[in-house]
């Protein structure tokens, strides 16, 4: 299996992640290290220390141990007895599965969502748009990510069904990691916002669901299809 070189950093976790110890510090912990996993702050084959964790965070092994064993189930850590915990390679079966997992959800849920649309909600869809394309226009990928997301759990949480996006958001990790790669990619973040302008155009119609069906299946396919490419020259990053 292909590993990288620790960094001599050792594992890097976002300036700006702290535990509030009022809240759960094991969730705490483990979104801190799955959101910099997906995010390519931790990349395949980086290896995870759990000292540097307890260290930097300040906390108990415990909750570090409860998090890493979380991940490893999730396949995004490859825990090696003996070895050490090396964030897990990108598997091109499950990026493939999370494409089909969020395709099939995504469509179902917009369909739904149909019925549901008022201006209220067509204005909020503007509105994360907007946001989209400030963070575009000043080079935040990571911000710009989360606003896309952002824009399609608002459209999932329309259908009625709000578990629909937390199951397409588990099923999607491996999809994420290529999504930070094609982010930077130039014409990317702007195909997307026009993308997103359609399915935003097909829903204020309210003229049924096909056309939005077709909408936001279109962006997710054309967005694959990019991903796919962008995969393809990062070998390096794949098992």
């Amino acid at each position: 299996m292909k590993r990288a070189a620790a960094e001599s950093g050792g594992t890097r976790l976002p300036e700006e992640a702290r535990i509030d110890r009022a809240l759960p510090i094991g969730d705490q912990v483990y979104r801190i290290l799955r959101h910099a996993i997906i995010t390519l702050r931790l990349r395949p084959g980086a290896v995870v220390i759990e000292r540097d964790i307890t260290d930097r965070l300040g906390i108990s092994r415990t909750p570090v141990r409860d998090a890493v064993r979380l991940l490893a189930e999730e396949r995004l850590l490859d825990v090696r007895p003996q070895f050490g915990t090396y964030v897990a390679h990108i598997d091109r079966q499950r990026f493939e599965e999370g494409h089909l997992i969020r395709r099939a959800l995504e469509s179902e849920s917009i369909r739904l969502a149909v019925r549901n649309v008022d201006e209220v909600a067509i204005d909020h869809l503007r509105d994360l748009l907007l946001l989209q394309e400030r963070a575009a226009a000043r080079g935040r990928h990571e911000e710009f990510i989360a606003c896309d997301d952002a824009f399609h759990k608002f459209i999932a949480e329309l259908s009625g069904h709000e578990r629909l996006w937390e199951i397409v958001q588990r099923s999607k990790a491996d999809l994420d990691r290529v999504r930070h790669l094609a982010s930077t990619m130039p014409q990317e973040e702007a195909r997307a916002i026009a993308e997103h302008r359609s399915i935003v155009g097909a829903l204020s119609r309210r003229g049924g669901s096909d056309r939005a069906v077709k909408a936001l299946t279109d962006h997710l396919d054309d967005a694959y299809k990019r991903s796919l490419a962008i995969l393809e020259q990062h070998a390096e990053m794949v098992q």
